[in-house]
């Protein structure tokens, strides 16, 4: 079943069509070569390369697709842009520059933009699941008579329904209403495509659509297990993604009986991550991941995530200064022994840098309170701290500076004394200007602040909050986007755990992950508070990596962005128009609608069945 690059990368052409305007452009399979579909299930290899072409397009470039009734158009690059830029990007938890370049304050914060059903933004989601859907359904078509070993028959067949399952729960998280608001699962949300057929296709309910992935994942692991075969790269899922997925899924549905048992099943053979690994950049494999984007970056050139913002030393992080950045509630709630704080470039890290070296790190005298000066912070610019002056105004002694100091030289100190990879592998030269980029401050034989004899260094914008968690390789974004991990399953099992009773195994779960960030570690409460514990461990754990608009939505929370105001310490770090809070009763229970694209290509869709 080994099949080389060049091969499987031609997959991907037969098997999938550039997005575009169009409004059935997800049904389009027509191959770039003369390739059919009875060819792509006329043998097991032939399947194996059409279900590569699935996984590829998971982390793929989207080129143009664009909205109807709109001059709004977007690339973007399959799982990780959905996951941070709707499951991070709409969450209290992270504001985001790459984000807040796409989204509006008032489509952040459930406004109107999620009623126009013409709006890009809505329809990305729906044409980019329902772009595997149809590559998967017609690998389904006809695998059952492709000729070949049946055990890998049965393996791919069991790859393929378990990423057909993967993108049906992708269309419940955003156009299905939360459990609670669903009239028990009887709401129409989507639509209905179980087979390879580009005709017309009805709607279906949000129970249909649970009975096609709980059957999709029933069979998948039936045939995972049969088969008895391993995958060859963890970008394939295989049978812990299955359960993974399935774990997923129940939960939504709060089956917690099902989510404990599926998420336990998923985890086996993976570890929770050490705190070595933790502070390693998650760009690189390892054994807490267990479905991951390809590296390769001849697969995705530039057009990475983690380029586009989300890694510390992403190209676009730099020239367009695309920072994330963790939001300063949630990290107020953390033990102050917690390691992670450490990703984080917040108003506690002048501790940290006076207690290294006072004199050169921190020469203006910053403290915690001057994060909320606006002579050092530009609120408008997502809360920028390089605007401070970096020395003192001669002419204005008294005047507050080195904001900027601060902000350099603990972008310095991470990469130098905390991050546990290969430092000066992940650093980029920049030709134009013989500068190299380190990060989020540039360094070379000229800059803002002398390092040493020969060295300076100048800072790159960076915001409140900058999060140091996610790096990449050079020079453009490459890495191990995690799609799944252990520790996730773990936090699954918790929480599910929790709703079933089993207090002590919930206690067990959280103390696995939170006993290994936080020295000391001695939570044993089992009312709900261990809940709440449960919940806070999940959001700085798995933060940046996709879940915290969704579990949200799940956990029926309200959202609260609170603004950074000018000398109050005691307010947020968010904007003043992102600093907007989004009510449990808006949207239909946080649903997208529908894109007016495929209503008016489907007229099988009978818009009076749904509820707007």
């Amino acid at each position: 079943m080994k099949l080389n690059k060049i091969t499987y990368a031609a997959a991907i052409l037969a098997a999938t069509g550039a997005f575009s305007s169009c409004s059935d452009n997800y049904l389009d399979l027509k191959p770039e070569t003369t390739v059919t579909n009875g060819q792509v299930t006329a043998s097991v290899d032939a399947a194996e390369l059409a279900m590569r072409g699935i996984c590829m397009a998971m982390w793929s470039q989207y080129q143009q697709i664009q909205g109807e009734g709109t001059t709004n158009y977007m690339n973007f690059n399959g799982e990780a842009y959905i996951n941070h830029r709707y499951g991070d990007g709409l969450g209290p938890d992270m504001h985001g520059g790459a984000i807040m370049y796409n989204f509006t304050p008032e489509l952040l914060c459930g406004g109107t933009l999620w009623d126009d059903d013409g709006y890009i933004i809505n329809a990305i989601p729906w044409k980019y699941a329902y772009n595997l859907i149809q590559q998967a359904n017609t690998i389904l078509d006809g695998i059952d008579h492709a000729e070949g070993d049946e055990k890998e028959r049965d393996f791919i067949k069991a790859q393929v329904l378990t990423l057909r399952a993967h993108a049906y729960v992708k269309l419940v998280q955003f156009y299905a209403p939360r459990w609670e608001d669903s009239r028990n699962g009887e709401v129409y949300c989507m639509v209905k495509r179980v087979n390879g057929s580009t005709d017309a296709a009805p709607l279906m309910t949000l129970n249909e659509a649970y009975q096609i992935i709980y059957g999709d994942l029933d069979n998948a692991i039936n045939l995972y297990k049969s088969s008895g075969l391993k995958r060859e790269f963890k970008w394939m899922p295989d049978l812990n993604v299955a359960y993974g997925i399935y774990a997923r899924a129940a939960m939504i549905k709060h089956d917690y009986a099902i989510a404990q048992e599926m998420a336990h099943n998923a985890s086996d053979g993976y570890v929770v991550m050490d705190n070595d690994t933790f502070l390693s950049g998650f760009y690189v494999d390892n054994n807490d991941f267990m479905w991951t984007s390809s590296s390769d970056q001849t697969d995705l050139y530039y057009w990475s995530e983690y380029n586009w913002g989300q890694a510390a030393n992403g190209g676009y992080t730099k020239n367009w200064s695309l920072v994330d950045a963790i939001d300063i509630d949630l990290y107020n709630q953390l033990d102050p022994k917690d390691i992670r704080r450490q990703c984080y470039l917040t108003p506690d890290k002048v501790d940290v840098l006076n207690a290294e070296n006072k004199k050169l790190y921190n020469p203006g005298d910053i403290v915690a309170a001057d994060w909320w000066n606006s002579d050092l912070v530009v609120e408008s610019k997502n809360c920028a701290l390089n605007y401070g002056a970096y020395a003192k105004d001669k002419k204005d002694p008294k005047k507050k500076w080195g904001l900027y100091n601060v902000a350099l030289f603990y972008s310095k100190y991470y990469g130098e004394n905390i991050f546990k990879g290969d430092y000066e592998s992940i650093k980029i030269f920049d030709t134009e200007s013989k500068l190299t980029q380190y990060g989020y401050y540039m360094l070379g034989s000229k800059g803002d602040l002398r390092l040493d004899k020969t060295n300076y260094a100048s800072l790159n914008e960076i915001v409140f909050g900058a999060q140091y968690k996610f790096w990449s390789e050079p020079n453009y974004g490459g890495g191990s986007y995690p799609f799944m991990r252990a520790s996730e399953m773990k936090l699954v099992e918790a929480e599910a755990a929790y709703y079933n009773d089993d207090k002590t195994t919930a206690l067990n779960l959280l103390k696995e992950i939170n006993g290994k960030r936080i020295p000391g570690y001695a939570f044993n409460q089992t009312d709900s508070k261990l809940l709440d514990e449960i919940r806070l461990c999940r959001r700085i754990e798995l933060w940046g990596e996709g879940h915290n608009w969704f579990d949200f939505k799940r956990w029926n929370l309200p959202i609260v962005r609170r603004a950074w105001k000018p000398n109050d310490p005691t307010s947020g770090n968010w904007q003043a128009e992102f600093g907007q809070n989004t009510p449990v009763n808006v949207n239909r229970g946080w649903s997208v609608k529908i894109p007016r694209t495929e209503w008016r290509y489907n007229n099988a869709i009978d818009r009076n069945l749904l509820d707007y």
